[in-house]
C-alpha cells in the first residue's frame, strides 16, 4: 500500500512539474525567436500583402471584363427574342386590322372587293427600317401579299430552305395546331442575289377569313447590327470604374470604344493582349469576343495600391512592437493557468486511478462468475443423466396408475389430465437434452405444423392463463416448417409466459401465425405493463430481467435459438399499452 501511494505521488508530481518546465522553456525560446524574426516577418508580410493586393486587383479586372462579356453574350442571345417580339407585334396588328375589315364589310362588299381591300391594306404595313415584311398566304400555299412582286400569285407549298425544310408546310402545322406560332428557317434576303440563305424567324397567325394567315419575320443578321449598337451604348454609359476604365478594339487595332477619363502616357494598344498586362503604373486585362471581333480591355492605375502597401508595412511594425510587449504577460498568464490545470489534472487522475482499481475488482468478479458458468456447463450433462432416471420412473408409475384406474373407472377428464402429465414429463425429458446440447444442437430437424406447436405451448401454461382469467385470441394458419421442435416450443413458452406475467387479471393475449410473401410471421402481443423504454436495448442480453425472481436467460436463449438454430429473426416493439414480439422465419 505504501508503494502504491509513493508511485501515485511521483506520477502526480511529474504531471505538475513536466508541463510547467516545458512551457517555461518554450516561452523563453519563442520570445527570443519572436524578436529575432520580427524584421524578416515584416518584410515577408509586406511582400505577401503586395502580391495579394495585385492578385485581388487582377481578379477584379478579370471579373469586370468577364461580366461585360457575359452581358454581351446575354444581350446578343436575346436577338432572336427581339425578332419574335417585333414580328408578333406587327402580325397581331395586321391580323386585328384584317379581321375587323372582314367582319365590317363581309355583308357590304363582294368577296373579290373585300379580298382586294385586305390585300391593299396589308401592302401598306411596313416594318420600321424596312428590315422585315408582311406576307399573306392561304393554307394551300398561294401568296397574296409579299415584298417581292414576283412572288405574288405563286404557290410555294412545296418550297424548301437550304436544309430541306418545307417552310409553308411548317407554317400550316403550327396554324392547325394552335392558330398561331413561330417557325425558324433559312431564306433569301430580298433585293440581293439568291446565292446565300440567311437565318430568319417568322410569326404566323390564322385569320377569320378565306383560310388565310398573315405572317412576318426578320433576319438575325440585321438584328445583330442594332444589338451591337445597343451594347456599345450600354458599355459607354458604364465605362468608368474606380481608378480605371474600359475600351474596345478589334483585331485590326481599330479603336471601337475610346478611353475615357484616364490619362495614359503610352499607346493604349500596348495593353491589348489576351490576359493580363502589368507595369509600374498600370495593370490591365483583355479578352476577345469573336462574334463581334472585339478585344474588351479593362485598365487601372495602381498608384493608390502602392500607397496602401506602404501604410500596411508601417502599421505592421507598430503592431509587432505592441505584440512584443504583451507576449511576456501572455506567457506569464499561460504559466499560471498551466499550473492550476496541472493540479486539477492530478486530482482527476488520482480519481480515475481509484475508479480503475474498482473496475479491476469488478472484472475479477466477472471472471470468477464466468468460470462458475463453465463449471455449470460441465455439470449439466451429469445432472441430466441423474435426472433422467427418476423421470423415467415417474413415467412408468404414471402409466401403471393410469391403466389401473382406467380399468376400474373410465373418465375422459381424468384421461385428459393423465395425458397432460405425460406430455409434461416428456417435455421435461426432452428439455434436458436441449439444455445439454444447447450450443451444439442436433443436426436433425423435423417438418412440423407451427400451429400445433403454438397450441401445445399454450397448453403448457394453461393454468397460469386460467388463473388470471386472460382472454386468448388466436389467428393461426396451418403452416409447416423444418425446425427443432422442442427449441421452438421453448421459445413460444418463454414469450407467452412473459406476456402472462406482465398482465393483471382480465388481460388480453393475441397470437398470430401467417405468411407474408416468402416469410412466416409469428406475433405474440399483450396489453400488459410493457417494457420501459430505457430497457429496450437490454432485454435480449444474458442475466438481464425486469422480474425479481428471474435469472434473465429466457429471452437471451430465445434469441439464440431463433437466430442461430432456426436462422430466423426476433423483434420487439413497445405499444401504447403492452408489448409485441415478432418472429420472422
Amino acid at each position: 500500500m505504501i508503494k502504491k501511494i509513493s508511485s501515485s505521488f511521483k506520477l502526480t508530481t511529474l504531471i505538475i512539474i513536466f508541463p510547467l518546465v516545458t512551457l517555461l522553456l518554450y516561452g523563453v525560446l519563442s520570445h527570443w525567436f519572436f524578436f529575432y524574426s520580427q524584421k524578416q516577418d515584416i518584410q515577408n508580410e509586406s511582400k505577401k500583402y503586395e502580391k495579394m493586393l495585385f492578385s485581388i486587383e487582377k481578379s477584379k479586372l478579370k471579373e469586370k471584363v468577364e461580366n461585360l462579356i457575359q452581358f454581351v453574350h446575354y444581350y446578343d442571345s436575346k436577338s432572336s427574342e427581339r425578332i419574335k417580339k417585333d414580328a408578333k407585334k406587327i402580325v397581331d396588328i395586321a391580323a386585328d386590322i384584317t379581321n375587323n375589315l372582314y367582319n365590317k364589310y363581309k355583308d357590304k362588299l363582294t368577296e373579290q372587293e373585300l379580298k382586294q381591300m385586305i390585300i391593299n391594306t396589308l401592302n401598306g404595313i411596313k416594318f420600321e427600317g424596312n428590315l422585315g415584311y408582311l406576307f399573306l398566304i392561304d393554307l394551300k400555299g398561294n401568296i397574296f401579299v409579299h415584298i417581292d412582286p414576283k412572288m405574288v400569285g405563286t404557290n410555294i407549298l412545296d418550297i424548301q430552305d437550304v436544309y430541306g425544310k418545307y417552310i409553308v408546310r411548317e407554317f400550316n402545322k403550327v396554324l392547325l395546331d394552335k392558330g398561331f406560332g413561330y417557325v425558324d428557317y433559312y431564306w433569301y434576303i430580298n433585293g440581293k442575289d439568291r446565292k446565300e440563305m440567311y437565318y430568319k424567324i417568322s410569326y404566323v397567325k390564322l385569320l377569320d377569313c378565306y383560310d388565310w394567315y398573315v405572317g412576318a419575320g426578320e433576319y438575325l443578321k440585321y438584328m445583330k447590327k442594332d444589338v451591337k449598337i445597343d451594347i456599345l451604348k450600354y458599355i459607354r454609359a458604364n465605362q468608368l470604374f474606380k481608378n480605371g476604365t474600359f475600351f474596345i478594339t478589334n483585331s485590326n487595332n481599330k479603336i471601337i470604344l475610346k478611353l475615357k477619363s484616364l490619362k495614359i502616357e503610352k499607346n493604349p494598344l500596348s495593353f491589348v493582349q489576351e490576359g493580363y498586362y502589368h507595369d509600374n503604373k498600370y495593370i490591365s486585362y483583355s479578352d476577345y469576343f469573336p462574334q463581334y471581333d472585339w478585344y474588351i480591355t479593362a485598365i487601372k492605375d495602381i498608384t493608390t495600391i502602392k500607397k496602401d502597401i506602404e501604410k500596411k508595412r508601417k502599421k505592421s511594425e507598430l503592431k509587432r512592437e505592441k505584440n512584443a510587449q504583451t507576449n511576456f504577460y501572455l506567457l506569464l498568464l499561460s504559466w499560471i493557468i498551466s499550473l492550476l490545470l496541472s493540479i486539477y489534472l492530478s486530482i482527476i487522475l488520482n480519481k480515475k486511478l481509484k475508479e480503475y482499481e474498482e473496475e479491476l475488482k469488478e472484472t475479477n468478479n466477472k471472471l470468477i462468475f464466468q468460470s462458475r458458468q463453465a463449471i455449470t456447463g460441465e455439470l449439466l450433462p451429469m445432472i441430466a443423466h441423474q435426472w433422467r432416471q427418476p423421470i423415467n420412473k415417474m413415467a412408468s408409475i404414471l402409466a401403471l396408475l393410469r391403466f389401473s384406474v382406467f380399468e376400474k373407472n373410465s373418465s375422459d377428464e381424468l384421461d385428459k389430465k393423465y395425458k397432460e402429465l405425460e406430455d409434461n414429463i416428456e417435455f421435461m425429458s426432452e428439455t434436458i437434452d436441449d439444455f445439454r446440447t444447447f450450443y451444439n444442437p442436433s443436426p436433425q430437424t423435423s417438418h412440423e405444423n407451427l400451429k400445433t406447436l403454438i397450441e401445445k405451448s399454450i397448453n403448457f401454461i394453461e393454468s397460469s392463463i386460467r388463473k388470471k382469467e386472460i382472454k386468448v385470441e388466436l389467428h393461426l394458419e396451418d403452416i409447416y416448417f423444418n425446425l427443432y421442435k422442442n427449441e421452438f416450443l421453448q421459445v413460444m413458452i418463454n414469450l407467452i409466459k412473459n406476456a402472462v406475467d406482465s398482465m393483471e387479471k382480465d388481460g388480453e393475449l393475441k397470437i398470430s401465425l401467417c405468411k407474408e410473401g416468402k416469410k412466416i410471421l409469428i406475433i405474440v402481443e399483450d396489453n400488459g405493463k410493457g417494457i420501459p423504454k430505457k430497457d429496450m436495448d437490454k432485454i435480449f442480453e444474458p442475466y438481464f430481467s425486469t422480474k425479481k425472481d428471474s435469472m434473465g436467460l429466457g429471452l437471451y436463449m430465445s434469441k439464440i435459438i431463433i437466430h442461430q438454430h432456426i436462422k430466423g429473426e426476433i423483434r420487439v416493439k413497445r405499444l401504447k399499452k403492452g408489448t409485441r414480439f415478432i418472429i420472422v422465419l
